[in-house]
This record gives structure tokens, C-alpha cells and sequence, in this order.
């Protein structure tokens, strides 16, 4: 037998400052018991590397430093049997080498820890010799590095300067949860880059029970800048799990002992105004109750002896209680009705309306069914 001519597989560029092995294959003929590689700079056809390893294995391990980043290579092998006969030469392969780009996270904070339920990750790509990267991917997992969300691979496009920034924002981030945040990458000539697994942890920052909209002119752009700090604060239902109506928009709380529950994830020791809406509530009975380990307050829903209706805020800090009722209204069978209360400056306000009797009411104008409102400083 004769020995066949070996196929060389192709490389992506690579780090000259790295050790990089070549593997080949042979189909047939005699055994291959050492082979030769040979490496020629195409600039100008000089041959940089040809040495021969004894191995049994389709390889040939090319030492660290043997190569120069930013330059153009052209490489083949060939093979030798036990009598030290050579094959013919392989197919020749051509590539680069450079150095190993940069790829990491641009924007997660020193503490690793993020403080919303939407987060926009930052990664920043540079490369010594302008080796532009070709496409990337984001991906996050949970804490046991199962996969949750990705970007699938996107495309940098016409970009061609470098540092190159890039973003891809992921949603639905679960407070008081860890993940591991990851990029990866591939330049336009096949070096993979990687961030690795960056642990992050999500705590929301917990803002007034509602946020007020932040509005900034931005007159010379033509535009304005909205900002709010709203989280979700989902809350839980007594007795668990909830009974939904009317298409999964309101909770039944009619059953005996039926109330929601805030308790976490916002604070009520400062200023806010709080609203609900609903109907057909059970006389005397508690609707909600709101708590953040300082203050709770519960609402409930009441008749007088004159079957008109009225609400009882009960407000706790400490040992301290105040009970804080709203004006009076004669509620009919299935009218819709807005409980709403706030605190203002250590004041406490509650009212009660009839939206079904005044469907163009606003908060506390006394012109559209207010009555009156008791307050307590």
C-alpha cells in the first residue's frame, strides 16, 4: 500500500500567543505514524514554521509565539509511514492570526446587583488589529445556569470602528432572584469571544406606593422624556389562590374572610395616593390590606343603619391606631365604585364614589360626587 494524500481541516484566525493544534485526516493507505506541517507567510511566501511530530493521531500542535498576530498564513501538511515514505501534500488552508479581542460587560454594576424588572446589558468589543466582530448573542439563565431568554444571533452590520458597543435588553427580571447574564461572539474571520457567566442579582428598588411621572422638556430635540420608577407589586389573595372574573381583570373577594394583600416591595411611610375600583362588595367586610413593616392600612367596605355606604381606613404604626371614614353614598346593585385614599404631609384622606351615578368624576373635586371628605392629621 501507499500512503494518500491527507485533508487539512480549515482554522479560524487565532492567538499567535497561544498554542494551536491542527488536525487532518486520512482515508485509506498505509498507517500514518508522524506528520509534517508546514506554514508559509503570504505575504511574501516564506516559510515560516515546517517541523515533523511523531504521533498516531491526526494532529499536529503548533507551540505558542511560533506565529505573529496581524499576519496572513498558509498552511499544509504531509504524512509519513513507518519506512518514512512522505504522502503528497494536503490541501492548503489559509488564516489569520491576531490577538485575542476584548468582550465583556460594560454597565453591570460593581455590586452585581440590579434594581428593576427591565435591564439594558452593555457589552464592549475592541481588537487590537481591527478584527471586526461579525455577530453576537445574549443570553440569561437562572441560577441553575438553565437557559431563560436569548437575543439569537444578531448581526453587527456596517460597523467598522472600534471599540464597538453593543446592547440587547432583557425583561421580566423577578425581584429578590439571581441569574447569570452572557454574551458571546464571532469575528468576520471565526475567533469566538465570550464574556462568560456573569452573576447578577435583582432587587427592586421600592419606591412610593405609586410613582409620580417625571416629564422633561427636551425642547432643542423636539421631545420629551418620561421617567417613572413603577415596579410591579403583585399582590396576594386571602385565601389563596385568587378567583378571577370578568375576563381576569378583578379578584372575587365575596367569599367569607376574602381580602388582597400588599406587603412587600414598596413603602406607604411617605406621600401616595392609592385608588380601586369594584362593586357588589360584602357589607362590612374587608377589601384590602397594605403593609411595608412600618405602617399597614385596611380598608373595608360599610353600611350605615340607613343602608347608605361608606369606607373605614384603619391606619397602624406602632402601637398607635386611627380609623379614618369617608364620606357617605347611596351604592345601587351592581354600580361600579372607587374607593381611593392618600397621605399627604402626615394627613389622611379616604373617599368613596358612585362611578356608575358619576362617570366623569375627578380625584377630589367635591362637584363630582364628593361629598365630604374626613381627614386626620
Amino acid at each position: 500500500m501507499a500512503l494518500v494524500k491527507p485533508m487539512l481541516y480549515s482554522v479560524a484566525a487565532f492567538d499567535a500567543t497561544q498554542a494551536k493544534t491542527f488536525t487532518f485526516n486520512v482515508i485509506g493507505g498505509d498507517q500514518v505514524v508522524k506528520n509534517k506541517l508546514v506554514i508559509i507567510r503570504q505575504s511574501d511566501s516564506a516559510v515560516i514554521y515546517q517541523q515533523t511530530q511523531t504521533t498516531f493521531v491526526y494532529k499536529h500542535d503548533l507551540p505558542a509565539n511560533t506565529l505573529t498576530n496581524g499576519v496572513y498564513y498558509q498552511a499544509y501538511v504531509i504524512t509519513y509511514n513507518t519506512n518514512n515514505d512522505a504522502s503528497p501534500a494536503s490541501n492548503p488552508i489559509q488564516f489569520y492570526c491576531f490577538s485575542s479581542p476584548s468582550f465583556s460587560f460594560s454597565n453591570i454594576p460593581m455590586s452585581n446587583i440590579i434594581t428593576n424588572a427591565t435591564y439594558a446589558f452593555d457589552v464592549t468589543y475592541n481588537q487590537l488589529e481591527s478584527e471586526m466582530l461579525n455577530s453576537y448573542t445574549f443570553n440569561l439563565y437562572n441560577a441553575q445556569q438553565s437557559l431563560l431568554a436569548t437575543s439569537g444571533i444578531l448581526y453587527v452590520g456596517g460597523a467598522s470602528t472600534l471599540p464597538l458597543s453593543l446592547e440587547y435588553t432583557f425583561t421580566g427580571l423577578n425581584d429578590n432572584t439571581s441569574y447569570y447574564v452572557e454574551a458571546t461572539g464571532q469575528t468576520i474571520h471565526g475567533m469566538l469571544v465570550n464574556t462568560g457567566k456573569i452573576l447578577i442579582a435583582v432587587q427592586y428598588e421600592i419606591p412610593n406606593v405609586f410613582s409620580v411621572l417625571a416629564l422633561t422638556n427636551n425642547c432643542k430635540g423636539g421631545y420629551i422624556t418620561i421617567q417613572s420608577n413603577l415596579v410591579d407589586i403583585g399582590g396576594t389573595s386571602v385565601p389563596s389562590p385568587p378567583i378571577y372574573v370578568d375576563n381576569n381583570t378583578a379578584v372575587d373577594v365575596t367569599g367569607t374572610g376574602s381580602y388582597v394583600l400588599w406587603d412587600h416591595g414598596y413603602n406607604i411611610t411617605g406621600d401616595f395616593t392609592a385608588s380601586l375600583w369594584g362593586y357588589d362588595f360584602n357589607d362590612d367586610s374587608t377589601i384590602i390590606t397594605m403593609s411595608d413593616g412600618i405602617q399597614t392600612l385596611t380598608v373595608r367596605y360599610c353600611k350605615d343603619e340607613n343602608n347608605f355606604c361608606y369606607v373605614e381606613l384603619m391606619v397602624q404604626e406602632g402601637v398607635l391606631t386611627y380609623y379614618i371614614y369617608s364620606n357617605t353614598v347611596y351604592i345601587y346593585p351592581d354600580d361600579t365604585i372607587q374607593i381611593w385614599f392618600r397621605r399627604v404631609d402626615y394627613t389622611y384622606e379616604v373617599g368613596l364614589y358612585d362611578l356608575s351615578a358619576t362617570p366623569n368624576m375627578t380625584l377630589g373635586s367635591p362637584t363630582n360626587g364628593l361629598i365630604g371628605v374626613n381627614s386626620l392629621a
